[in-house]
């Protein structure tokens, strides 16, 4: 057997390591993030207090983001992902402990920390493209993604029976949820561990050889100075940016239009598919017609999905499950499509640096979002919502345009 097919076949090892590692941590993370402002209700006993749980948790994916990158660049994958996923489950005691200790603080700080190490579920498709040449970077990316799916419909389903569990041991309906995120998060992190070995970096293939061996990367500024990186941080930020502000308060506007939780689950799976399920499908066209059609797909996607939703005035069923579906490829379309661009033309250190610059932007402006969707809301409606997230979708093709205007010069 050769070098190159040993090679191979531990790419292929790793790439399933991190999978089932993303599987794992989304489905804790999932389940407890859905009780997260309930447990904030009940704590402080106001509705407008709760919304600080998931935004603790946002900012918290935003800080992991930039600081596991910058020890994966210096130590490596499999220690600062392990890490991840061990803070992830500290957190999630910190909100198991804040039930009983009835502690605002202690939630916050424990979904800061959650957030914190949930961020690997997110490097991870940074981790697998790298160890995949250009060609083939958008499959490996959108496969990781991909793992997202099984998170998302299997978390919220053991909400019932581990809540369940939970009460029938005598303790809070929301103690045996977060007793399986801290397993899941704890199983995650010993398959980390265990399992990325080698380490997914000592595989990384590098597309700028020439400068491969120099010893430090890039000062960021240089790099971010790239109108190709422009493009790609632009996609991947204003897809979540546009993706969470609507998203987010898409269950208020049908309650405020006497919609059921039925209704609200329904609209929410179709969105959680479009965001996930379509992954590996995004990836194949990804690598056959290249990161920036792609990208404005996602943007025709996007005004699309956004003007549907904004014509929704009393919450119709069918049409917010259409748009909110739209919603989530349009997402799926611009992040696979903008972590890979993300990655063109660089060596793998300075492919870590943006990598963490690229999602701490992403989740910061995706807080940002979450708060001012409530605001535009309360001021205005849904539907001058849904409008505001069409004009927002179009900001890529402004860095589209910059750039081939720089070619053309």
């Amino acid at each position: 057997m050769t070098a190159t097919t040993v090679h191979e076949s531990t790419r292929r090892r790793l790439i399933a390591t991190l999978f089932t590692g993303n599987a794992i941590g989304s489905t804790a993370y999932i389940g407890i993030a859905t009780l997260a402002a309930l447990v904030a209700e009940e704590i402080t006993g106001s509705t407008s207090l709760s919304g600080l749980a998931a935004t603790t948790g946002t900012l918290g994916v935003a800080a992991g983001a930039a600081a596991l990158s910058w020890l994966g660049l210096r130590v490596g994958r499999r220690p600062s992902f392990t890490l991840g996923y061990i803070l992830a489950g500290c957190g999630s005691a910190l909100a198991l402990l804040s039930i009983p200790a009835n502690s605002f603080l202690v939630l916050l700080v424990g979904m800061g920390a959650m957030g914190f190490g949930r961020s690997v579920g997110q490097l991870a498709r940074y981790a697998a493209g790298d160890m995949r040449t250009a060609q083939h970077r958008a499959q490996a990316i959108s496969i990781i993604v991909w793992a997202n799916t099984i998170g998302a419909v299997v978390g919220p389903l053991l909400i019932g029976p581990t809540s369940a569990f939970g009460v029938a041991a005598g303790a809070s309906e929301y103690a045996g949820p977060i007793v399986f995120a801290i397993a899941g998060f704890g199983l995650a992190a010993v398959l980390m561990a265990i399992g990325l070995r080698p380490d997914p970096l000592r595989l990384a293939v590098s597309d700028d050889a020439e400068h491969e061996g120099d010893a430090k990367p890039s000062p960021l500024a240089e790099l971010v100075a790239s109108r190709t990186v422009q493009l790609a941080v632009a996609a991947i930020v204003i897809s979540q940016a546009v993706m969470v502000l609507v998203m987010v308060m898409t269950p208020i506007h049908i309650r405020d239009n006497d919609g059921s939780l039925s209704t609200v689950g329904w609209v929410m799976m179709a969105h959680t598919l479009g965001m996930f399920a379509i992954a590996p499908v995004t990836g194949r066209l990804v690598d056959a017609v290249g990161s920036r059609r792609m990208i404005v797909a996602a943007v025709g996607t996007f005004v699309v999905s956004c003007v549907i939703a904004a014509s929704a005035g009393t919450a119709n069923t069918l049409i917010l499950i259409v748009g909110l579906f739209l919603l989530g490829v349009a997402w799926n379309f611009g992040f696979v499509s903008g972590s890979t661009l993300l990655q063109e033309g660089h060596t793998v250190a300075n492919r870590v640096k943006l990598q963490g610059f690229a999602d701490a932007s992403a989740w910061v402006t995706a807080a940002f979002a979450a708060a001012l969707s409530g605001v535009v809301v309360e001021t205005t409606s849904y539907a001058t919502l849904g409008i505001l997230g069409a004009f927002l979708a179009l900001l890529p093709l402004v860095s589209i345009a910059r750039e081939r205007a720089l070619q053309e010069a």
